[in-house]
This record gives C-alpha cells, structure tokens and sequence, in this order.
C-alpha cells in the first residue's frame, strides 16, 4: 500500500525552511536517516512518527495517507493525480509565473546591491 511519509517529511522541512540534518535533530534523528524516509527506503518507527504529528498538529492518518502539499494547495484525491514515487513535486502555471516574478524581483535587488557595494568600495 502506497504512502506519503516521504514526501511529507520532504514538504514538512521544506514548508518550515529546515534542512533534513535540522529536522532529524528535532526528533533525535541524523540527517542520513531523514534521507532514507524521503527517499522512502525505510519508514520512521511509530513513536517518531507520532512526535512529528505532534509537532506540526497533524494525525497519524494524514501524514501517512495524504499529500500535505497538495492538501495545503487544496486538492483533493478526487481533483488531482497522486505524486507517490514521482522524482518532483508539480509546479502549476500559476505557481511557475509568482515564481519566476520572484526571481525577477529578486536579481534586480541583486544588482542594486551591487551597484551600492561597488559605489561604497570606490570611496
């Protein structure tokens, strides 16, 4: 039976800006292992499974049997094909568009720097 632990825990760290080493010491747990339950080689015992429910208020059903990024996205099973075993999670065209306007905004507050940085230096 398919699950979505992997991906979940990949969602959970990537939704509170943690890196795996950062998540893995949360729970008392190296990096190398958060790497094996996102990669879905092995699956967390049921008491850290419940400490990571726990910590974010999610039940054991949800983290197990449902997508969280696409539930946060507000799909449903009925309205979207699951991601299970898929290399990457899917970028809708909306989301593509926000973020290349990100990184548009993004370079140009680079260069600015920049300019500011070179203009500081040559005083």
């Amino acid at each position: 039976m398919k699950n979505f632990i992997g991906l979940n825990i990949k969602y959970l760290c990537e939704n509170n800006f943690l890196s795996q080493d950062e998540f893995g010491a949360k729970f008392g747990l190296k990096k190398s292992v958060i790497g094996t339950y996102v990669r879905g080689i092995s699956y967390p015992k049921v008491e850290v499974m419940q400490k990571i429910c726990s910590e974010y208020n999610l039940t054991l059903d949800v983290f197990i049997n449902e997508d969280l990024y696409l539930k946060h996205k507000g799909y449903t099973s009925d309205n979207v094909v699951t991601r299970v075993n898929e290399p990457q999670t899917p970028i809708h065209e909306a989301e593509k568009e926000a973020l290349l306007k990100t990184i548009a905004a993004q370079q140009e507050t680079i260069a600015a720097m920049k300019i500011t940085i070179d203009t500081l230096l040559d005083k």
